[in-house]
């Protein structure tokens, strides 16, 4: 009895669609500023790193590999391939570099669904890395981030003649910074400010060393959890320029 070609179509179909469904996740959330209104039609883009590139292709650093935008309550979800993604980035791009600046988040493992909330206005909390010193007892991270304010960007000349960019808060405080790991607050151990070579010019950074809450303390939902990594939340509040920013890392888990 011969099968219909109908049915053989429809067979490769399921197939294909069931072998995708098993190789892809969920990636969603919500944009909002930091009163907590969504932001429509914001863009949301996972990014991967492209190596090789030189000085004059700079805008071409990253690769977009998905891209979406927000619905009018500010929510997006997109299916992705599973795999570790260099960052994610988001904002409305009619605001970017005139009334605010990005969101980013870093090193995202996208094995499982996974929810991501971004939160930005004129601050840019930038470039976030993070790492566990080769130390015990292992109670500690170490966090690097790059602060860029909007007020002082539209303050530099249009041409910059010396070789430090100073678009970073003057001083930040240990009580500017509310710096969490799996939504828990935790303690900032040392706060120091350092230069960043980029680009043939010097720009401004910090390091943070920070305490590990009790092993098992989480304060988010599972579903913006990572199995077997920490998420480093750092939100700043740069009193000189009264501007708000956040970033976030996840770091594989190795210590305690």
């Amino acid at each position: 009895m011969n099968t219909p070609k109908k049915t053989i179509i429809l067979f490769a179909v399921l197939i294909i669609s069931n072998v995708f469904s098993q190789n892809t996740v969920r990636l969603y959330g919500k944009v909002t500023d930091f009163n907590n209104n969504p932001v429509d039609s914001a863009s949301v883009w996972l990014k991967n790193k492209i190596n090789g590139i030189s000085i004059k292709d700079k805008r071409k650093l990253f690769d977009n590999a998905y891209e979406t935008f927000t619905d009018k309550d500010g929510n997006f979800s997109i299916e992705v391939e599973k795999g570790t993604y260099y960052c994610l980035y988001a904002i409305k791009e009619s605001d970017y570099g005139k009334t605010k600046l990005e969101y980013w988040a870093w090193n995202l493992p996208l094995y499982d669904d996974l929810e991501i909330n971004p939160k930005y206005d004129r601050l840019e909390v930038y470039g976030m890395n993070a790492f566990e010193p080769q130390t015990g007892p292992f109670e500690t991270y170490q966090v690097f981030f790059r602060p860029m304010s909007l007020t002082k960007a539209l303050k530099l000349p249009k041409k910059i003649t010396s070789e430090i960019i100073d678009i970073a808060p003057k001083v930040i405080a240990k009580e500017d910074l509310k710096v969490q790991i799996n939504g828990v607050d935790v303690k900032i151990l040392s706060l120091n400010r350092v230069q960043e070579y980029s680009r043939k010019k010097y720009m401004y950074g910090y390091f943070l060393q920070i305490l590990k809450p009790k092993a098992g303390e989480i304060a988010i939902p599972a579903s913006e959890m990572v199995k077997g990594h920490d998420k480093i939340s750092i939100t700043l509040h740069a009193k000189e320029t009264n501007e708000k920013g956040k970033g976030e890392y996840f770091i594989k888990k190795i210590g305690n």
